[in-house]
């Protein structure tokens, strides 16, 4: 009964195996780090592994039918799957960050803070995510564009870290701009003519 249930146990992690590696193939992943390529040489690595311990485990007529499944060829390291679908989705990411008005906010003001405050909020390094994109679609960065598809992620950082940064105190004799006011102002008022129409919209 052992047996049997080892046996039944490297049936379903083979299926299983196949079924990762095709959609890996086909749709890619979300490793943040690795390559499709890497991944589904993994993943095929796993096939052969299972496939030589019901070899070495079991007679050749209790083999799984799975068994038989060709295993898949190495894919090249670099493989990305929906490549152009992916540079795309990059490229229109990378508009919408510029376009986002806490992101151009942010801009204005990161030089203008106490270096203690800039650590605080993260500012750098949120606005350092704009940048990032840029750079990895002049790099065709497959794996780091991957990352910035759903631009939603990123806005919502320029939003709460755009809060942090309108809550700091000024520094000391430092005043605030007319400019400033104005810019704050503008902005407050375009949230609020934003609601309204959301408003509008929802109620027709």
């Amino acid at each position: 009964m052992k047996k049997k249930n080892h046996l039944q146990d490297l049936e379903t992690k083979l299926e299983q195996s196949f079924d990762r590696w095709e959609t890996l193939y086909k749709s890619g992943g979300n490793d943040p780090f690795w390559s499709d390529g890497c991944n589904l040489n993994l993943v095929r690595n796993h096939i052969c592994y299972y496939k030589e311990e019901i070899e070495q485990t079991f007679e050749i007529n209790d083999y799984p039918s799975i068994y038989y499944r060709e295993t898949p060829q190495k894919v090249p390291e670099d493989y990305m799957a929906r490549s152009e679908e992916i540079r795309m989705n990059a490229n229109k990411s990378i508009q919408i960050y510029k376009d986002d008005k806490n992101y151009k906010f942010l801009l204005s003001r990161v030089n203008r803070l106490h270096p203690k405050d800039v650590k605080a909020t993260c500012i750098q390094n949120v606005i350092n995510y704009t940048k990032g994109l840029e750079q990895a679609i002049a790099s065709d960065d497959l794996i780091t564009m991957r990352r910035y598809e759903n631009p939603d992620n990123y806005t919502k950082a320029f939003l709460e870290c755009a809060e942090k940064v309108k809550s700091l105190k000024p520094k000391e004799n430092e005043q605030i701009s007319i400019f400033d006011m104005l810019s704050d102002t503008q902005m407050d008022e375009s949230d609020e003519y934003e609601n309204k129409s959301q408003g509008m919209n929802l109620g027709m």
